[in-house]
Protein backbone atom coordinates (compact mmCIF):
# COMPACT_ATOMS: atom_id res chain seq x y z
CA UNK A 1 0.00 0.00 0.00
CA UNK A 2 1.30 3.25 -0.99
CA UNK A 3 2.10 5.33 2.46
CA UNK A 4 0.13 8.31 3.12
CA UNK A 5 1.91 11.73 2.91
CA UNK A 6 1.12 14.45 5.07
CA UNK A 7 -0.75 17.44 3.98
CA UNK A 8 0.47 20.64 5.61
CA UNK A 9 -2.25 22.34 4.71
CA UNK A 10 -4.98 19.69 6.31
CA UNK A 11 -2.46 19.99 9.60
CA UNK A 12 -2.30 23.50 10.04
CA UNK A 13 -6.06 24.07 9.76
CA UNK A 14 -6.37 21.98 12.41
CA UNK A 15 -4.10 23.51 14.84
CA UNK A 16 -3.47 27.08 13.38
CA UNK A 17 -6.20 27.75 16.82
CA UNK A 18 -3.76 26.27 19.77
CA UNK A 19 -1.11 28.72 21.09
CA UNK A 20 0.93 25.87 20.12
CA UNK A 21 -0.34 25.31 16.24
CA UNK A 22 0.01 29.15 14.41
CA UNK A 23 3.39 29.04 13.82
CA UNK A 24 3.83 25.85 12.07
CA UNK A 25 6.82 25.12 9.71
CA UNK A 26 6.87 21.73 7.32
CA UNK A 27 9.36 20.74 5.15
CA UNK A 28 9.78 17.64 2.69
CA UNK A 29 13.16 16.71 3.55
CA UNK A 30 15.42 18.80 6.24
CA UNK A 31 18.50 17.65 7.46
CA UNK A 32 17.24 17.18 10.85
CA UNK A 33 14.26 19.40 12.76
CA UNK A 34 16.42 20.41 15.84
CA UNK A 35 19.19 22.07 13.20
CA UNK A 36 16.26 23.76 11.21
CA UNK A 37 14.81 24.60 14.59
CA UNK A 38 18.36 26.56 16.31
CA UNK A 39 18.71 28.73 12.83
CA UNK A 40 15.01 29.64 12.60
CA UNK A 41 15.29 30.84 16.50
CA UNK A 42 18.40 33.15 15.60
CA UNK A 43 16.41 34.53 13.06
CA UNK A 44 13.65 35.52 15.31
CA UNK A 45 10.82 33.20 13.87
CA UNK A 46 7.33 34.16 16.10
CA UNK A 47 7.67 31.59 18.71
CA UNK A 48 5.96 29.19 20.05
CA UNK A 49 6.77 27.22 16.73
CA UNK A 50 5.92 23.82 15.28
CA UNK A 51 8.76 21.84 12.92
CA UNK A 52 7.59 19.04 11.08
CA UNK A 53 9.58 17.16 8.65
CA UNK A 54 8.23 13.94 6.16
CA UNK A 55 12.05 13.02 6.43
CA UNK A 56 15.34 13.99 8.14
CA UNK A 57 18.51 13.27 6.26
CA UNK A 58 20.64 14.11 9.28
CA UNK A 59 18.45 13.42 12.02
CA UNK A 60 20.30 13.40 15.37
CA UNK A 61 19.53 11.96 18.92
CA UNK A 62 21.61 12.25 22.48
CA UNK A 63 25.88 12.10 22.37
CA UNK A 64 25.14 13.24 18.38
CA UNK A 65 24.03 9.81 17.41
CA UNK A 66 22.26 9.15 14.23
CA UNK A 67 18.49 8.79 14.09
CA UNK A 68 16.72 7.15 11.70
CA UNK A 69 14.23 9.19 10.01
CA UNK A 70 12.71 7.80 6.71
CA UNK A 71 10.23 9.59 4.67
CA UNK A 72 6.31 8.92 5.49
CA UNK A 73 6.97 6.53 8.17
CA UNK A 74 7.48 9.03 12.00
CA UNK A 75 7.32 12.21 12.98
CA UNK A 76 10.11 14.06 13.42
CA UNK A 77 9.52 17.60 14.78
CA UNK A 78 10.71 19.92 16.62
CA UNK A 79 8.98 22.88 19.19
CA UNK A 80 10.75 26.19 19.94
CA UNK A 81 9.59 27.95 22.74
CA UNK A 82 10.94 30.88 24.96
CA UNK A 83 10.06 30.13 28.73
CA UNK A 84 8.10 31.84 30.90
CA UNK A 85 9.34 30.29 34.20
CA UNK A 86 13.15 30.29 35.23
CA UNK A 87 15.41 28.98 35.86
CA UNK A 88 15.49 27.32 32.08
CA UNK A 89 16.47 23.33 32.70
CA UNK A 90 16.50 21.54 30.08
CA UNK A 91 15.49 18.01 31.93
CA UNK A 92 12.48 19.90 32.62
CA UNK A 93 11.37 19.83 29.00
CA UNK A 94 12.52 16.01 28.58
CA UNK A 95 9.98 15.41 31.49
CA UNK A 96 7.28 17.60 29.43
CA UNK A 97 7.70 16.72 25.53
CA UNK A 98 7.98 12.70 27.28
CA UNK A 99 4.50 13.50 28.73
CA UNK A 100 2.59 14.66 25.67
CA UNK A 101 3.64 12.62 23.79
CA UNK A 102 2.93 9.55 25.82
CA UNK A 103 -0.20 11.21 26.24
CA UNK A 104 -1.24 11.16 22.60
CA UNK A 105 -0.20 7.65 21.59
CA UNK A 106 -2.23 6.29 24.37
CA UNK A 107 -5.06 8.39 23.27
CA UNK A 108 -4.62 7.29 19.75
CA UNK A 109 -3.87 4.04 20.20
CA UNK A 110 -4.35 1.07 22.86
CA UNK A 111 -0.48 0.95 24.43
CA UNK A 112 0.88 1.38 27.77
CA UNK A 113 4.17 3.26 27.15
CA UNK A 114 6.84 3.02 29.91
CA UNK A 115 9.35 6.14 30.05
CA UNK A 116 13.10 5.91 30.91
CA UNK A 117 15.33 7.96 32.22
CA UNK A 118 16.20 10.67 30.49
CA UNK A 119 14.17 10.87 27.11
CA UNK A 120 13.09 7.39 26.11
CA UNK A 121 9.54 6.17 25.00
CA UNK A 122 8.95 2.35 25.34
CA UNK A 123 6.79 0.15 24.19
CA UNK A 124 7.24 -3.20 25.50
CA UNK A 125 11.13 -2.36 26.86
CA UNK A 126 11.62 -0.87 23.22
CA UNK A 127 12.59 2.19 22.11
CA UNK A 128 9.08 4.10 19.92
CA UNK A 129 10.49 7.56 20.76
CA UNK A 130 13.43 9.99 21.37
CA UNK A 131 13.44 13.03 22.70
CA UNK A 132 16.38 15.75 22.57
CA UNK A 133 15.82 18.97 24.24
CA UNK A 134 18.24 21.86 23.42
CA UNK A 135 18.68 25.59 24.94
CA UNK A 136 19.72 27.83 22.97
CA UNK A 137 19.70 32.08 22.44
CA UNK A 138 17.16 34.48 20.26
CA UNK A 139 18.25 37.02 18.28
CA UNK A 140 17.92 39.70 21.70
CA UNK A 141 20.19 36.84 23.61
CA UNK A 142 17.39 35.66 25.76
CA UNK A 143 16.91 31.68 26.64
CA UNK A 144 15.23 29.53 24.23
CA UNK A 145 14.34 25.53 24.32
CA UNK A 146 14.14 23.37 21.12
CA UNK A 147 12.38 20.32 22.06
CA UNK A 148 12.86 17.50 19.18
CA UNK A 149 11.03 14.06 19.05
CA UNK A 150 11.58 11.56 16.87
CA UNK A 151 8.72 9.14 16.80
CA UNK A 152 8.57 5.18 14.98
CA UNK A 153 4.90 5.06 13.73
CA UNK A 154 4.79 2.76 10.86
CA UNK A 155 7.87 1.20 10.42
CA UNK A 156 8.56 -2.52 9.58
CA UNK A 157 10.97 -3.95 12.04
CA UNK A 158 13.05 -5.36 8.40
CA UNK A 159 13.38 -1.67 7.63
CA UNK A 160 15.32 -0.36 10.62
CA UNK A 161 18.75 -0.86 10.54
CA UNK A 162 20.17 -4.09 11.83
CA UNK A 163 21.98 -2.75 14.40
CA UNK A 164 18.45 -1.19 15.88
CA UNK A 165 16.16 -4.33 15.42
CA UNK A 166 15.94 -5.86 18.34
CA UNK A 167 16.60 -2.46 20.60
CA UNK A 168 13.89 -0.34 18.52
CA UNK A 169 10.19 -0.83 17.53
CA UNK A 170 7.29 1.04 16.20
CA UNK A 171 3.33 2.03 16.88
CA UNK A 172 2.67 -0.43 13.51
CA UNK A 173 5.06 -2.81 14.85
CA UNK A 174 3.13 -3.55 17.93
CA UNK A 175 -0.35 -2.71 16.89
CA UNK A 176 -0.11 -5.02 13.72
CA UNK A 177 -1.07 -2.11 11.40
CA UNK A 178 -0.93 1.24 10.04
CA UNK A 179 -1.00 4.14 12.40
CA UNK A 180 -2.74 7.46 10.99
CA UNK A 181 0.07 9.62 11.43
CA UNK A 182 -1.93 13.21 10.96
CA UNK A 183 -4.27 11.66 14.27
CA UNK A 184 -1.21 11.07 16.40
CA UNK A 185 0.35 14.40 14.99
CA UNK A 186 -2.28 16.47 15.56
CA UNK A 187 -3.17 14.81 19.26
CA UNK A 188 0.71 15.48 20.23
CA UNK A 189 -0.29 19.34 19.36
CA UNK A 190 -3.24 19.07 21.47
CA UNK A 191 -1.42 17.30 24.73
CA UNK A 192 1.40 19.96 24.03
CA UNK A 193 -0.79 23.05 24.53
CA UNK A 194 -2.88 21.18 27.58
CA UNK A 195 0.27 20.15 29.14
CA UNK A 196 1.78 22.95 28.25
CA UNK A 197 -0.95 25.39 30.34
CA UNK A 198 -0.91 23.05 33.07
CA UNK A 199 3.11 23.59 33.55
CA UNK A 200 2.35 27.64 33.27
CA UNK A 201 -0.47 27.38 35.88
CA UNK A 202 0.90 24.73 38.56
CA UNK A 203 4.58 24.54 37.43
CA UNK A 204 6.70 21.57 36.67
CA UNK A 205 5.68 19.61 39.64
CA UNK A 206 2.63 17.53 38.20
CA UNK A 207 4.43 17.00 35.21
CA UNK A 208 7.30 15.67 36.94
CA UNK A 209 4.99 13.59 39.03
CA UNK A 210 3.34 12.15 36.30
CA UNK A 211 6.76 11.45 34.31
CA UNK A 212 7.62 9.55 37.79
CA UNK A 213 4.38 7.40 37.86
CA UNK A 214 5.37 5.99 33.98
CA UNK A 215 9.10 5.82 34.46
CA UNK A 216 10.69 2.65 34.82
CA UNK A 217 14.07 3.20 35.60
CA UNK A 218 13.84 4.15 39.11
CA UNK A 219 15.09 0.08 41.15
CA UNK A 220 17.01 -1.29 38.06
CA UNK A 221 20.10 -2.01 38.42
CA UNK A 222 21.80 -0.03 35.73
CA UNK A 223 25.02 1.08 34.35
CA UNK A 224 25.70 4.51 32.94
CA UNK A 225 28.34 5.74 30.69
CA UNK A 226 28.77 9.66 31.35
CA UNK A 227 31.47 10.95 29.41
CA UNK A 228 34.96 8.58 29.98
CA UNK A 229 33.21 7.65 33.09
CA UNK A 230 31.05 4.45 33.95
CA UNK A 231 29.13 4.16 37.21
CA UNK A 232 26.89 0.75 38.34
CA UNK A 233 24.39 0.48 40.55
CA UNK A 234 20.79 0.78 41.60
CA UNK A 235 18.59 4.03 40.16
CA UNK A 236 17.29 5.25 44.19
CA UNK A 237 15.51 8.04 42.87
CA UNK A 238 15.93 10.91 39.88
CA UNK A 239 15.46 14.46 41.16
CA UNK A 240 12.89 16.98 39.48
CA UNK A 241 15.67 18.78 38.01
CA UNK A 242 15.81 15.70 35.65
CA UNK A 243 19.54 14.53 37.40
CA UNK A 244 19.38 10.27 38.22
CA UNK A 245 20.62 9.40 42.31
CA UNK A 246 22.70 5.99 41.87
CA UNK A 247 23.33 3.54 44.64
CA UNK A 248 26.63 1.85 44.32
CA UNK A 249 27.71 -1.43 45.66
CA UNK A 250 29.13 0.40 48.56
CA UNK A 251 26.19 2.13 49.54
CA UNK A 252 27.50 5.56 47.70
CA UNK A 253 25.26 7.45 45.99
CA UNK A 254 26.27 9.61 42.77
CA UNK A 255 23.88 12.17 41.51
CA UNK A 256 24.07 12.21 37.25
CA UNK A 257 23.42 14.65 35.12
CA UNK A 258 23.34 12.58 32.17
CA UNK A 259 24.87 9.43 30.19
CA UNK A 260 24.19 6.59 28.20
CA UNK A 261 21.99 3.74 30.45
CA UNK A 262 22.06 0.27 30.03
CA UNK A 263 19.37 -1.62 32.25
CA UNK A 264 19.25 -5.69 32.79
CA UNK A 265 22.70 -5.91 34.54
CA UNK A 266 21.53 -7.26 38.12
CA UNK A 267 23.40 -10.61 38.08
CA UNK A 268 26.95 -8.91 37.41
CA UNK A 269 26.02 -5.91 40.56
CA UNK A 270 27.74 -7.50 43.93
Amino acid sequence: MKPAKFNPDEIHDKIRSFEFGRSFVFKEKTASTNELAKRLAHEGTVLPCLILAEEQTGGKGRMQRSWYSPPFTGIWMSVIVQPKITPVIAGHYNFFMSLVIASAIETCADYTVELKWPNDILIHNKKVCGILSEITSGIDNSSIVIAGSGINVNIEKTDFPEEFRESATSLSIESGTAINRTELFIEIVSSLNSIHALWELRGIEPIFHSWLQKCTTIGQYIEIKSGNNYSRGVVQRINIDGSLVLQDKNGREHTIYAGDLHSGIREHFS
